[in-house]
């Protein structure tokens, strides 16, 4: 048997098994009764056509794609309980991002943005999904990264008229104000943007594929090790054998949808993808957001010691026509108050205290958090601190050259991957992963997965910069450390800016 090894080509180490004992996400208050502790067969099974490792959101579209064909035997392997990763910590913030990326990207995250609004509306998927009326609001208080946002905007209108026309910039005061980012340098708004539940959304499809699908799902079943037969090496028919702490199942196809956690399962992805700890809080919402709640998601970008990619973000819960309950401002962000701005760092058992510090004094500052004449925003108010009704943290994967790792491991057959969204899954993910799930069953029926791949870039199925290769690999090695000044820099025009799946 040959063991997948690492390259050695990087001091940067590997990524750890999730732990145990997570921080409680907000979304994780009412968690599922049939996913809770749930394994559709009480013994692990021997076999399966295709293992699909983690029950995020990419796992859970992976599986639907999957089982769209008869009769394939898949199993889900789940460390912890089902999307109990990114997906159930992030912010509930679902936009593509359109000037910042370049138009292949702008397309296919619009693309994806759109069939997730399509699924829910379809099967009126109760996942609190609305898109908001008045989009998604990019404050900027750099005069430095706004002028660069203004400019985007501007090549994105001349590209593409009919993204850039969804897309504008707000320089007026008085507009600043009714935005109630008065502080702000100006903002740029997206009409293209949503607010849900992601746990819940994943938890009705995956409750859906094992109820009518046969999906095997296991929870609280851990991958520690895959290894490949030596024929798998040459061969298109390859064999897989995943341990688990449960026993052993022998698979044909494997699908690693563990993002920030990739590198423990592939140790040659260790520097390219590196697992990013972000911190989250659900926060009590003043009496007048609950009277006029927002109709926007925010995103804050350039305050005191950040640089673009590290933005602050927010969106507002629903709340009830009824008693004014819910409402809770879904803050996240303060990277740069963390641990190594939570890089390197793949434990999400504790929460980062400055960073919830953070959170719970900066939105005040940033945001008129009353209404605009009676309380504006002060960017000297440092007393000021919302209750929080829960502070959490969880694990995104960062990916070194920006872009998502998508489709075949290289000199692996039968092993593949989506993941790496760099703090963006929700526009990503779902489009990315069933693409992958594509591979597999192209794969399986002999077919030129490789060709298949391609007419997926030429029709926009897949960002050509999203596909792995070797080289892409070769490539990303070379560029500058996750974390490091100089990468953030000089990936501006490629590292997605906008958090919107993550803790």
């Amino acid at each position: 048997m040959l063991l997948i090894v690492d390259d050695n080509s990087s001091p940067a180490r590997r990524a750890h098994l999730p732990s145990p004992h997570p921080t409680s996400s907000f979304w994780h208050n009412d968690p599922s009764p049939f996913l809770f502790h749930h394994r559709t067969t009480s013994v692990l099974p021997k076999t399966a056509d295709v293992v699909v490792i983690g029950s995020g959101i990419s796992g859970a579209f992976a599986a639907k794609k999957l089982l769209e064909e008869p009769n394939l035997n898949v199993v889900m392997l789940e460390a912890r309980e089902a999307c109990w990763g990114a997906t159930g910590r992030n912010g509930g913030h679902c936009q593509p991002q359109l000037y910042e990326n370049p138009i292949d990207v702008a397309a296919f995250q619009l693309k994806n943005f759109e069939s997730i609004d399509a699924l829910v509306r379809k099967y009126d998927i109760p996942c609190e999904w609305q898109r908001m009326s008045g989009g998604g609001c990019h404050a900027y208080y750099s005069p430095k990264y706004f002028e660069e946002a203004k400019a985007e905007v501007a090549d994105l209108k001349q590209s593409n008229s009919i993204m850039g026309d969804t897309v504008h910039v707000v320089e007026d005061k008085e507009e600043l104000s009714k935005l109630r980012i008065s502080t702000a340098v100006g903002a740029v708004i997206q009409s293209r943007a949503a607010k849900l539940s992601p746990y819940k959304l994943v938890s009705w499809i995956l409750e859906d594929l094992v109820k009518n699908s046969k999906l095997n799902l296991q929870t609280s079943t851990p991958v520690v090790s895959l290894t490949a037969s030596k024929a798998s090496t040459t061969s298109s028919t390859s064999n897989w054998t995943v341990q688990t702490p449960r026993g052993t199942i022998f698979a044909h196809h494997v699908l690693v949808t563990t993002n920030g956690y990739t590198s423990y399962l592939l140790p040659q992805f260790r520097s390219i993808i590196v697992p990013v700890r972000g911190e989250m809080s659900a926060l009590k919402t003043p009496v007048p957001l609950l009277q006029q709640p927002l109709n926007h998601t925010y995103a804050f970008i350039g305050t005191v010691g950040q640089d673009r990619i590290q933005d602050d973000y927010l969106v507002q819960r629903p709340v009830s026509p009824h008693d004014k309950g819910g409402g809770e401002l879904m803050f996240g962000g303060g990277r740069t108050k963390a641990f190594h701005e939570g890089v390197y760092v793949d434990s999400d058992d504790t929460i980062d205290r400055p960073a919830a510090e953070y959170l719970r004094t900066k939105l005040p500052q940033v945001l008129d958090v009353g209404t605009s004449a009676d309380r504006p925003a002060n960017p000297h108010d440092k007393g000021a601190e919302l209750q929080a009704k829960k502070e959490w943290t969880g694990v995104m994967g960062f990916s070194r050259d920006g872009h998502p790792w998508v489709g075949a491991v290289p000199d692996a057959p039968g092993l593949w991957l989506s993941g790496a969204y760099t703090g963006s899954g929700m526009p990503n993910a779902a489009l990315s992963s069933q693409h992958a799930a594509s591979l597999v069953l192209a794969a399986r029926k002999g077919q030129d997965w490789r060709a298949m791949e391609q007419e997926a870039i030429r029709t926009g199925a897949i960002p050509s910069c999203y596909v792995i290769t070797k080289e892409r690999m070769d490539q990303a090695r070379k560029l500058p450390e996750i974390g490091s000044r100089k990468l953030q820099s000089s990936t501006a025009h490629v590292v997605p800016r906008i958090a919107s799946a993550t803790p």
